[in-house]
Formats: structure tokens, sequence, C-alpha cells
């Protein structure tokens, strides 16, 4: 009884770090679904309450970096546009080209939206391998820990058994 309970356990821990695809299916999916398996099951052990933990903190940290970064690559644009002055807006009529007098505003926004752009892609990219991975490692019945990752929710059991060794 005792080795079908652990099974459960890992599908479940495996199940936590699957529902985060949920954000393909609604919005605030990643975190909604992950969230309700998590406490629905989390005191029935130390292995799915680990899990659970890593799983939202690595969600909300993503969703962290994506908006610092979108918030950077659209600041720089603005700002870029802006500092164009009036005779950029003037320009943007749709006759011509708006940046042809000065191509570093123009060199500036691409710039930025293609380092933005491609940092927070990078950034998909990982949460996807890495979530793949956790799921993963949580049937195979071990823990893993996500790069990149703040712990807003702490584990005090991660600390214990850091301390004892």
């Amino acid at each position: 009884m005792e080795k079908q309970n652990q099974f459960n356990h890992r599908n479940i821990a495996m199940g936590i770090h699957l529902a985060t695809f949920g954000k393909w299916l609604f919005p605030l999916g990643n975190f909604i679904l992950p969230i309700l398996l998590w406490m629905v099951n989390s005191k029935k052990s130390d292995f799915i309450d680990r899990h659970g933990k890593q799983a939202i903190n690595f969600q909300l940290s993503i969703t962290l970096w994506t908006v610092i970064l979108a918030f950077i690559g659209g600041g720089i644009i603005i700002g870029s546009m802006i500092s164009g002055g009036p005779t950029l807006w003037e320009q943007m009529d749709g006759h011509y080209f708006p940046f042809a007098e000065d191509m570093g505003i123009f060199s500036t926004i691409v710039a930025s939206g293609i380092i933005c752009g491609t940092l927070i892609l990078a950034l998909a990219i990982v949460d996807l391998v890495c979530t793949i991975k956790a799921a993963m490692k949580a049937h195979e019945g071990e823990m893993y820990h996500y790069p990149l990752t703040i712990n807003f929710i702490p584990d005090h059991s991660e600390k214990e058994t850091t301390n004892t060794d």
C-alpha cells in the first residue's frame, strides 16, 4: 500500500508541473491549475508540497522576468519615439519613412525589440524545457530545482534538510 501511495504522490507532483501548461488553455492557467492541485494535495506528503512550491515559484518568477523584459523593451521603444520630438511625429503621416533623417532612433527601436523579444523567447523555451524536466523528475521520485527562481513561497522542509547535512 505504501508503494502505491508513493506512486500516486509522484503522479500528483508530476501533474502539478504539467498543469502549468494551462496557460495555453486560458489566462493565468499556469497559476490557477497548479495552485488548485497543490492546495488540495499538499498535506498528503512533503514530496507533493515541495514540488508544488517549486512549480508555483518558477511560474511566478518566469512571469516576473517576462514583465520586466517587456517593460524595459517597451520603455526603450517609447522613449526612443518620444526623443524623436515633434518632427518625428509630423513625419509619421504616411508620406515617407519617418526615420529617414535620424536612423539612430530607428536602430534603437529595432535593436531593443530584437534583444528583448529574443530574451522573452528564451524564457519561454526555458519554461518549456524545465517544466518537462521537473515533471519527469517528479515521476521518478526526485526533487527538481528550477533555475531563475525566486522563492516567493519558501520551502521550510528544504531548510530543515539542508541544516542537518
